[in-house]
């Protein structure tokens, strides 16, 4: 079967993203969990604040108290007392009185504001208050922050500095998480040596396991590499019989027919399913994607920008389900495009982008490089899709950019 019998992207995504997959979970520490994905939803089992919490300097008064004040024309209230930070309120705040506050303090009973230090002054055993303040102002109340019983974060998400400092709140040490997924790489093909080493004419560095591992690694998985093989159905198979533990299996060759047919083989040769062989892409098109010991396999293309882009849209999304990653967003921005872009009808092709911010708009201007060439991959900052049912994009489009 010739892998020029492709599916569309769309189908290719629709197969990737349904291919059952079982994540485990532990439970680690909250030092070690950025970028971590919650495996619970995190539930309060208290009210953040614990108490109402004054937010500056200042003293607590009954609101109505000032109604009236001001520079000119202050109010005057007796000062019954003062909450250090740390110490519970025990001087309850009655009609014409104040307490003084520190930031953070608790609020005594009775009060609902707190007039801000710079706008009171201090006399003996009474304070002129030069501004009025509303009901609630600069009062943080229980349970204003985090309600008690609610869900503050949720199962799937990246876990965030942000959300450790809710979890510090919560008094969460022990955070729920999905483990991460174990990735195996194999490198095949006769012409690839290592980065060590000078190549001869007709041989190349391996770009592809670097490339993909860094990829696989931003996104939170574990990554091996097992080696690479010659472009022989014996060295492929003994490489891919070291996946078994491996949750996600990948393996780069050639775009060759031949060369191809030595991964398929090798794959269905160990027991494992080919599900498809192709996608209708640009660059990209000779990927495999499969199973294998109960795991997905992708064969990917030799071309190192193939190989990205292909990591890029077809197996990251996958990384993340491994993971467990329910909420994700890309990142993404609208330009102008600033020059035609051809491409062949029935063919989603991916092309790589600068992106220029301009006073008026974004440009965005095409680096157009064929699949063997990796260095246009570092100089763009993202890639724009051309959708399959079209011959092309033209200059002065607006058109959606993909961040790497």
């Amino acid at each position: 079967m010739e892998f020029l019998k492709a599916i569309t992207a769309n189908e290719a995504h629709e197969l990737i993203q349904t291919l059952p997959v079982s994540l485990k979970t532990e439970k680690v520490d909250i030092d070690d969990v950025q970028g971590r994905v919650f495996a619970q939803d995190i539930v309060s089992v208290e009210a953040i604040p614990p108490f109402a919490r004054s937010l500056v300097d200042g003293y607590a008064v009954k609101a109505k108290d000032t109604w009236g004040g001001k520079e000119t024309n202050p109010v005057f209230l007796n000062l019954k007392g003062e909450v250090r930070i740390g110490e519970e309120a025990k001087t309850a705040v009655s009609e014409g009185d104040c307490v003084y506050m520190s930031t953070g303090s608790m609020v005594p009973e009775g009060g609902d504001a707190v007039v801000m230090q710079e706008y009171a002054r201090c006399i003996p055993d009474a304070v002129e208050i030069t501004k009025a303040v509303y009901q609630g102002e600069n009062i943080c109340y229980e349970g204003e922050d985090i309600q008690k019983g609610k869900i503050v974060l949720q199962r799937g998400k990246k876990i965030t500095s942000f959300d450790t400092g809710v979890l510090a709140a919560l008094g969460i040490s022990k955070v729920p998480v999905y483990k991460r997924p174990d990735a195996a790489i194999i490198s095949s093909g006769d012409e690839i040596v290592d980065i060590d080493e000078a190549p001869s004419f007709g041989k190349v560095r391996d770009i592809n396991r670097y490339t993909v591992s860094g990829l696989l690694k931003e996104e939170g998985a574990r990554v091996a590499f097992l080696g690479r093989a010659k472009d022989s159905i014996q060295q492929i198979t003994e490489k891919l019989e070291l996946t078994k533990d491996y949750d996600i299996i990948l393996i780069s060759g050639g775009s060759s027919k031949g060369e191809r047919d030595f991964i398929r083989a090798s794959i269905e040769g160990l027991g494992g399913e080919i599900i498809f062989h192709g996608i209708n892409i640009k660059p990209g098109k000779p990927t495999i994607f499969g199973k294998l010991f109960g795991k997905p396999v992708f064969g990917l293309p030799g071309h190192p920008g193939s190989c990205a882009m292909v990591t890029v849209r077809f197996v990251l999304p996958l990384v993340r389900r491994l993971q467990g990653k329910i909420i994700y967003g890309e990142r993404t921005a609208r330009g102008i495009l600033t020059t035609n872009v051809p491409s062949s009808y029935g063919i989603e092709e991916y092309v790589r982008v600068t992106l220029e911010k301009t006073d008026e708009s974004r440009l965005v201007t095409p680096i157009f490089s064929k699949s063997a060439v990796i260095s246009s991959l570092a100089q763009a900052d993202g890639y724009i899709i051309v959708p399959e049912g079209t011959e092309g994009l033209e200059k002065g489009e607006t058109v959606k950019v993909y961040f790497f």
